[in-house]
C-alpha cells in the first residue's frame, strides 16, 4: 500500500493492514521504516548467526523485524529482538511485553540519534538492553536502564544479560 509519510491511522487499522515499504506506528502516525541496503542485510545475517548459540541455550528467541506493542498504541519495529524465556505474542502476532533486547541496526537513511530515541523508548518501556549498531563505521552502543549510549570499543563486547557478542565476531569480513 503507498502512502504519504504522515498518513494517521488507528491501531485497529494498523494492524489490519499491510504496508510497503514496512511502517511503524507512533502517535497515530505511519513512519515507513527504511529500506536495507547490503551492509544492514548482512549485519542483520551475522546477529541471527551470532545469537543462535544463545537460542540453542534456552535463553530465549531472536526474532528479525518484530513488531512491538508498546503503551501509547505505538507500533515500533526494531532490526532483531531477542526474546525473553516463554515470551510469546499477542492476538496480533506481535510483543506487547518488553523483551530481553532490541537491536538497531543503523541504515544510511537514519541518524544515531533518530535510533538512540527508539532505544531510549525500548528501555522506559522495560526493555533491559538496547544495542546500536553502525555496520558501515564499524562501530557499536549498548543502552541499559540509565540511557546513556556507551560505546564498545575493538576488542570489546556487548552484551545483554548472559548474551555477549564480540565486535570482533559482528564486524568480521
Amino acid at each position: 500500500m503507498g502512502m504519504a509519510t504522515s498518513t494517521r491511522v488507528s491501531l485497529e487499522e494498523y494492524f489490519r493492514t499491510h504496508y510497503e515499504p514496512e511502517c511503524e506506528l507512533i502517535d497515530g502516525e505511519l513512519r515507513p521504516k527504511p529500506m536495507p541496503t547490503t551492509h544492514h542485510s548482512r549485519m542483520e545475517g551475522r546477529l541471527r548467526d551470532l545469537l543462535r548459540p544463545y537460542e540453542q541455550l534456552g535463553l530465549g528467541e531472536a526474532l528479525p523485524e518484530l513488531s512491538l506493542l508498546l503503551p501509547g498504541e505505538a507500533v515500533l519495529i526494531p532490526d532483531f529482538v531477542f526474546s525473553r524465556l516463554g515470551q510469546s505474542v499477542d492476538e496480533h502476532d506481535v510483543f506487547d511485553t518488553p523483551p530481553l533486547l532490541c537491536i538497531e541496526v543503523i541504515s544510511p537513511s537514519q541518524s544515531f540519534n533518530e535510533l538512540y530515541a527508539k532505544c531510549r523508548r525500548y528501555l522506559r518501556w522495560g526493555v533491559p538492553y538496547c544495542w546500536i549498531i553502525d555496520p558501515v563505521r564499524r562501530l557499536a552502543w549498548q543502552l541499559e536502564a540509565d540511557e546513556m549510549p556507551r560505546e564498545i570499543f575493538a576488542g570489546g563486547s556487548l552484551r545483554a544479560g548472559e548474551i555477549e557478542v564480540k565486535l570482533a565476531d559482528l564486524f568480521h569480513q
